[in-house]
């Protein structure tokens, strides 16, 4: 892991994992696929798009977005460990 990138996961590690999971998975990965897939992709004016479908389609990407912010915080915590380890061998 660089400095940059170091750096950025100990301001990002300080803020908490649950937050950091909602933000950068759910909001940041899971309501844009959400608005991608179901507006863009299936074009819900076209076809008669019914609210239990919409409601379905979100729940599926907002579940998505939190395994994806899992995933990424711990590979994350796991290079930032690995770094801390290389920098105290130095």
């Amino acid at each position: 892991m660089k400095d940059k990138g170091f750096s950025a996961w100990a301001v990002s590690r300080a803020k908490g994992r649950n937050r950091y999971i909602f933000f950068n998975g759910v909001l940041l990965y899971g309501i844009p696929m959400f608005i991608f897939s179901a507006f863009i992709i299936n074009k819900p004016l076209e076809g008669g798009y019914v609210a239990s479908s919409i409601a379905q389609s979100l729940g599926i990407w907002l579940f998505a977005g939190m395994v994806i912010g899992i995933n990424t915080w711990f590979n994350n915590e796991r290079q930032y460990r690995k770094a801390i380890k290389a920098r105290e061998e130095l």
